[in-house]
């Protein structure tokens, strides 16, 4: 029966435009490959870009050519440096900047992409938490990974200390949240689970894309219904608390407004 009936999903010319400020997108049978950045260069955090995360999410989810994610940074770093006029623009307690972006950022990792997902972690950086929660995560030896909430006077809940606890255990989650300043080593973040690869970095994106040929040797119903089952954990773990974390964090910086100046430390 002809489908002549059915809205059309987006196709990849289209947003892969509408995304290019954000994201460098590339496909190849099927597998594609998204490298954040800022005009070119290693990315700047801004809050631009944490809602351009999840609306990227949920569009590449919706087409149906999209068959194996790969999900990279630019540059020696993941994320280390922030746009600070895009966190003086968009004031703390703005329910659709911080809730609702925050939110949907995580939640779209895990439910509008129904396709198997790697990250490739290309080196240091906060905002681990979606690379994290891909199905498959690689890290390169200069890795380190970065819980600084706490340490700067915010509670820490935006989804990467919830990601800590679900993947290595309450009682080490805490431990490096309260004390860990310097943060996790690649090393570490292999033996506690983390990640399932550390790599020398130009093996990284080599290495991914093998993954990635790997998991398309499956027959694509498969490959699907695969990620419904390996995302579960993650999934209640962030169903049962991750609005109540993120509550916590906007309240708390609602009420200590001085704690994000932190941020310009950095």
């Amino acid at each position: 029966m002809a489908q002549t009936n059915f809205v059309p999903p987006y196709s990849f010319d289209e947003y892969s435009k509408r995304f290019a400020e954000h994201f460098i997108m590339e496909r190849t049978n099927g597998v594609i490959e998204v490298r954040f950045h800022t005009k070119g260069s290693e990315v700047l955090w801004s809050m631009e870009l944490h809602r351009a995360l999840w609306q990227m999410f949920h569009t590449i989810g919706q087409d149906p050519e999209n068959e194996v994610m790969i999900l990279t940074g630019t540059g020696d770093n993941w994320i280390q440096k922030r746009d600070m006029e895009s966190y003086h623009e968009n004031p703390a307690g703005t329910y659709d900047i911080w809730y609702r972006d925050s939110t949907k950022l995580i939640e779209s990792i895990l439910w509008s992409v129904d396709i198997p997902t790697i990250a490739a972690i290309n080196g240091p950086g906060f905002h681990t938490e979606f690379g994290l929660l891909c199905d498959l995560t690689i890290a390169a030896e200069e890795a380190v990974f970065f819980e600084p909430h706490f340490s700067i006077g915010v509670a820490p809940g935006d989804g990467q200390f919830l990601t800590y606890q679900a993947l290595m255990g309450v009682k080490r989650a805490s431990h490096v949240m309260y004390l860990r300043d310097e943060g996790i080593s690649a090393a570490e973040a292999l033996e506690w689970g983390l990640v399932g690869e550390v790599l020398p970095k130009e093996r990284l994106m080599p290495r991914a894309r093998e993954m990635a040929a790997q998991l398309m040797k499956q027959p694509r119903t498969v490959r699907r219904l695969t990620t419904q089952l390996a995302r579960r954990p993650l999934r209640r773990a962030v169903q049962d608390d991750l609005g109540t974390h993120i509550a916590h964090e906007i309240f708390g910086v609602h009420e200590t407004p001085r704690s994000l100046s932190h941020f310009e430390d950095d």
